[in-house]
């Protein structure tokens, strides 16, 4: 008995060695088995990758961005070289300064000018400009653009973060002084002005506006005008306060809203028996018309529609010792502007 008792113990001991082997083979092989598959499940999030972005930006979101930040925008140019190696973009919500001292690409653009930019964000003494500018690409040419118009009493509502790299218009402006409070006469580049006097209400004139349209030797009207100009900023202490309207060329300065409106009456200024040359001028630049005719129903015209703000033309093939009526008019995008019939007479011999 005791002996089948040893047996049957010695029995079970060998099952149940065989029996946690078997556990330790499987626990092993599971092991392994997990193991195997870790690097499988962490793939997909080592792939993982940021979503690149959809096409250029618009203006409003790149001046959200921080200075050194890569971005790509379009915009419409508002200004040439009057304002030097900078070129102002901006679409319907903000604007932008895009600057290079090297990039003929920007050096050439003009007014109208449609763009795509690349380049990074940069600080320059408080104004978000792009520089360096990596690449410029023209889209097209010819392009309207908005400004944003408010009276001179409401200035602060335009020189502002809000409007920076933007073109705008200010309206009933009285005068231009310097920054000690005289009128202004001939202007000078690299200076700043004041707009009618106001503190802060700073318009600096640019250097490379010269020649016929230029700034640089201009003088500002006499009577109430309105005054279209970039919005800039240069505030070197960092304390955003040096908000500036720069203007770009002469014809910034709009009088009679723009209108080619008629100075004074014409004048003859060459009388033939047979022909009189017509002289008048207008505030602003404009197409030339004379109708005239010995009756004040006229019947007769010529027409030069070349803009100027110089107007002449010679009425020919008249007849000698005649009293002729004699009507100006000027027109351009703004308007008409029309004078009276007014009498003119030939010479007898």
């Amino acid at each position: 008995m005791k002996k089948l008792t040893l047996l049957a113990l010695l029995c079970s001991g060998t099952f149940l060695s065989a029996q946690a082997q078997t556990r330790t083979t499987k626990k092993r092989t599971t092991t392994t088995t997990t193991t195997t598959t870790t690097p499988a499940k962490s793939q997909p999030e080592t792939a993982a990758a940021p979503a690149a972005p959809a096409g250029p930006l618009t203006l409003a979101a790149v001046r959200t961005a921080e200075p050194g930040t890569t971005v790509t925008v379009r915009g419409v140019v508002v200004n040439g070289g009057e304002l030097g190696n900078i070129r102002y973009i901006q679409d319907r919500e903000a604007g932008l300064p895009i600057f290079s001292n090297t990039l003929d690409d920007l050096k050439n653009l003009v007014p109208g000018d449609s763009v795509e930019v690349h380049g990074t964000l940069k600080n320059y003494n408080s104004l978000l400009e792009m520089d360096p500018v990596q690449s410029v690409k023209k889209l097209g040419s010819g392009r309207k653009y908005a400004m944003v118009t408010v009276p001179a009493a409401e200035l602060t509502k335009v020189l502002n973060e809000t409007h920076e790299g933007r073109l705008v218009k200010i309206t009933e402006v009285e005068r231009l002084t310097t920054t000690g409070g005289n009128p202004a006469s001939a202007l000078a580049g690299n200076v700043n002005y004041l707009i009618n006097g106001q503190a802060g209400a700073i318009v600096r004139i640019s250097a490379p506006s010269n020649g016929p349209d230029g700034l640089v030797g201009f003088t500002p009207p006499t009577e109430k005008f309105d005054l279209v100009g970039v919005v800039g900023q240069h505030s070197p202490s960092g304390t955003p306060t040096g908000y500036q309207l720069l203007p770009r060329l002469s014809t910034d300065f709009v009088v009679a809203g723009g209108l080619p409106v008629i100075k004074g009456e014409p004048v003859p200024v060459a009388v033939t028996k047979n022909s009189i040359t017509v002289d008048f001028s207008t505030i602003n630049p404009g197409t030339t018309k004379v109708e005239y005719g010995a009756t004040p129903a006229l019947g007769g015209m010529v027409e030069d529609k070349t803009p100027t703000k110089q107007h002449q033309l010679t009425l020919t093939d008249l007849q000698a010792g005649t009293t002729y009526y004699v009507r100006v008019s000027s027109a351009n995008s703004m308007g008409i502007s029309t004078q009276p019939a007014v009498p003119m007479i030939t010479r007898k011999k």
